[in-house]
């Protein structure tokens, strides 16, 4: 390849999750190393702009895709279709999620990712995807994950905290509710309907945030509450069964599947609400976990200089540029959607 690297980062339009707000980082990132990076927000339409929350990261925006060999295109695993529509570029398949992928894969039409490919380069942002990669031999595999912006999520005072439990009503709730109508007089906090500040305050306040059912990726809300000074408790699907992924001792994560789970969960909840004393050992048992979390934004850019050092090993060359990303030409953003 010759000339100057354009990196287009496809990412539905308006969307507000920890998928997009990755995608956004990367773009963030990669403009402050020097590359020309832009997103691409599908379907198109003009009234497609930088969401609010993720103004922030510097991002730019490209009306539509290069398809070009000087062009890579950062494609989430939910639409893994649109990357045959650009037969020229190279392609980099981002796995912020393995179980999202199964879940949309009815969507995407054509052939499989799950094969070697010379234009591809497979980005794990958990070692839950990385490790789904390494049983297929798929590959090229790079780790990417993501980070929090800890400005909201720091913690408050240990002492003095609401003996209650926090948790996602989305995640697992027939876990939730089986333990919750045990009784026994525990506060139970549904995290919904909260933008990142009520978030905060909310896991500020508490001693104990569970995170049963699926960890598709490397989830957020585990790692802001574990910011937030909550002890976290998780089960062991998906990521939540990776160190890696959630770096918490092994007494805080329970297997659902175990015939005295119940009995376990309410035993463990139990003992961290009632007990200033184990609270505060608790706490400082997941201390390694939060200094984790704060490294993750210096982890991530180490990784996305691996990213920018891989591009040269896709069929084409280097992936270094010296300026923002350009306009691009080829297809426009409304040629992408769909199958």
């Amino acid at each position: 390849m010759t000339g100057r690297c354009k990196i287009f980062i496809l990412c539905a339009a308006g969307a507000i999750s920890g998928g997009p707000e990755a995608l956004h980082q990367l773009g963030g990132a990669l403009r402050a190393r020097g590359v020309a990076a832009s997103m691409v927000y599908y379907p198109s339409g003009p009234q497609h702009a930088v969401p609010v929350p993720y103004r922030h990261y510097g991002v730019a925006v490209s009306p539509g895709v290069a398809d070009d060999e000087a062009s890579v295109i950062v494609i989430p695993e939910v639409v893994t279709s649109l990357a045959w529509r650009f037969p020229r570029a190279r392609k980099a398949i981002w796995w912020l999620s393995v179980d999202n992928y199964f879940k949309w894969q009815h969507l995407n039409p054509g052939p499989s990712v799950l094969e070697r490919r010379a234009d591809f380069v497979h980005l794990c942002q958990s070692h839950y995807a990385r490790d789904f990669l390494d049983r297929r031999g798929v590959g090229p595999r790079l780790m990417l994950t993501d980070f929090l912006t800890t400005e909201v999520f720091r913690a408050g005072v240990a002492a003095g905290r609401v003996p209650a439990v926090a948790f996602n009503p989305k995640k697992a709730p027939e876990t939730t509710q089986r333990l919750m109508a045990a009784g026994g007089g525990r506060i139970w906090l549904p995290l919904e309907g909260l933008d990142k500040e009520s978030l905060a305050e909310v896991l500020r306040q508490v001693r104990v945030y569970v995170d049963f059912g699926p960890h598709p990726g490397r989830d957020r809300i585990p790692r802001e509450a574990a910011l937030c000074g909550a002890v976290v408790v998780t089960g062991r699907q998906g990521s939540a069964a990776f160190p890696g992924d959630v770096p918490i001792p092994d007494r805080f994560r329970l297997d659902e599947a175990a015939v005295d789970f119940d009995v376990r969960a309410l035993g463990l909840i139990d003992e961290l609400l009632r007990s200033d004393a184990a609270f505060l050992e608790a706490s400082e048992q997941q201390a390694g976990y939060r200094g984790w979390i704060e490294g993750n934004w210096e982890g991530f850019m180490h990784e996305v200089d691996g990213f920018i050092a891989a591009i040269g090993l896709l069929s084409g060359g280097s992936g270094r540029s010296d300026g923002a990303a350009d306009g691009a030409g080829g297809l426009g953003a409304r040629d992408i959607v769909g199958g």
